[in-house]
């Protein structure tokens, strides 16, 4: 309380002002509490108005789950889900693990209810689903083109992968997809030779009648076909690429190309600076037909050569220096793309020739291309007596659809696995047209996990 200095009373109207004082932050306190008041009653009516809200939508909403539904004997999990999972798993690159997950952030998303199975559980479906597509696509007869293939070697042992088109499915409009064609066999063996392809093809054609077959030309393939008398059309991409490296091959210019375009991916491959101006890398095994890329990347070095860096440039001096072999080389790319092309998305025929030759009438080329050229005319006239022969006015010439079937496989196993391959291999059969739920239904009630082992055996031993 404040005193006067000299009698050291209160001061004047010091009582009145301290009232005053205290009675305002008083009011102030009230109001701002009234306030915290009304704001808390509104808040509160408001979230009892969206949970009504809500629960009304949430009993009127008919919860639905993938356990529910049609499900297989003795399964847990309803073939709607199995579907779709089998569908993820044939999609790309997907592993078992991926399929799980990605059904996972699925129901998450669109608010379903369902338990979410294993990748295990998802390995038995497609092995079974597999296995039961393999037994009943050799069961059905017709007409069929074949398509035959041994794989690269997984551990110690390779695959033996035969693919069939029935006839009424060739439309010769566009290039062969997964689903046009069926699995008719999938073996495993440490060596396929000629007499055990022969063996199998004959288990396959039991019930079907073989067309021709369209492979590359291994050895022992063309010595079955031979042993069975089938005809054999040679693919487009493999005869092609060996009328190259017969061009090419002793050809020493050639092989400096080669031999410093690894140099610079050596010296290039962790420069920061450099690494966006190094060439492509060259397969060892049919780098005749996988040469391009580097064709296509000095074509586009020298089309940027005054827009490089001094040091770039004496990197890739050899391209100017040999850039007339290096215009040779784009001219048989030219040519293999023309016949190849045409022959892949349209296969052979007259009309198919025809266009093929008019292009190639139109080209410019020097003496290697000539060469190429040549090679070319002869290939489609070997077309043109096969066809002839076997009475045909179109044929298939490309087997790009089994390459297909074989990367695709690679991608979802480790190729250095020790304990070899195992019935997983059966999951190549799924690759194929989409499993409808009735399928689904009779893979997972008639083939067991158990027999899966005795699956891999008989076709190990087969």
């Amino acid at each position: 309380m404040k005193l006067s200095k000299k009698t050291g009373n209160r001061s004047k109207d010091q009582s009145k002002i301290r009232n005053n004082k205290w009675k305002n932050k008083a009011i102030a306190r009230r109001k701002e509490l009234e306030k915290l008041r009304r704001e808390n009653r509104d808040l509160r009516i408001s979230r009892e108005s969206w949970k009504a809200k809500y629960k009304s939508t949430k009993t009127s909403r008919k919860k639905v789950s993938f356990e529910s539904g049609q499900k297989a004997t003795g399964h847990q999990y309803s073939l709607a889900l199995v579907v779709l999972i089998v569908e993820l798993y044939k999609y790309g690159g997907m592993s078992l693990r991926s399929c799980r997950h990605s059904v996972g952030c699925m129901l998450v998303c669109m608010g379903l209810s369902s338990r979410i199975p294993s990748h295990t559980s998802i390995r038995n479906w497609l092995c079974k689903c597999g296995v039961y597509r393999v037994k009943s696509q050799a069961n059905e007869s017709g007409d069929y083109v074949i398509y035959v293939d041994e794989s690269i070697t997984f551990g110690s042992e390779k695959i033996l992968l035969i693919l069939g088109i029935a006839k009424e499915k060739m439309t010769f409009v566009n290039a062969l997809t997964h689903e046009d064609v069926e699995v008719l066999y999938v073996g495993i063996r440490k060596e396929w030779k000629a007499e055990c392809i022969e063996e199998m093809l004959n288990k396959v054609s039991k019930d079907k009648s073989i067309l021709y077959a369209v492979s590359d030309e291994g050895r022992n393939l063309i010595k079955a076909y031979k042993l069975l008398n089938y005809s054999h059309i040679k693919d487009c991409t493999h005869k092609l690429a060996n009328y190259i490296k017969r061009l090419f091959e002793k050809d020493k210019l050639f092989e400096s190309f080669r031999k410093l375009i690894g140099k610079l991916r050596q010296a290039w491959n962790l420069s920061k600076t450099k690494s966006e101006y190094m060439p492509p890398s060259m397969r060892g095994k049919l780098r005749f037909a996988n040469i391009f890329p580097c064709v296509n990347w000095a074509k586009k070095r020298l089309s940027q050569w005054d827009n490089l860096p001094e040091e770039i440039q004496g990197s890739l001096s050899f391209l100017k220096e040999n850039s007339d072999f290096i215009q040779s080389l784009i001219e048989v790319e030219m040519i293999f793309k023309t016949v190849c092309q045409k022959l892949k998305k349209e296969g052979f025929g007259v009309i198919q020739k025809e266009e093929i030759l008019a292009t190639l009438a139109k080209l410019e080329v020097g003496q290697k291309a000539g060469i190429f050229m040549n090679n070319c005319k002869e290939y489609l006239e070997e077309l043109t007596e096969q066809s002839r022969t076997l009475g045909y006015k179109n044929l298939l010439c490309t087997s790009d659809i089994i390459e297909s079937y074989f990367g695709k496989f690679k991608t979802k196993i480790n190729s250095n696995n020790r304990s070899g391959l195992t019935e997983f291999i059966f999951t190549i059969a799924t690759f194929g047209r989409s499993f409808s739920r009735q399928e689904a239904k009779q893979a997972l009630e008639t083939i067991q996990c158990k027999q899966l082992k005795s699956y891999v055996n008989k076709a190990r031993a087969a």
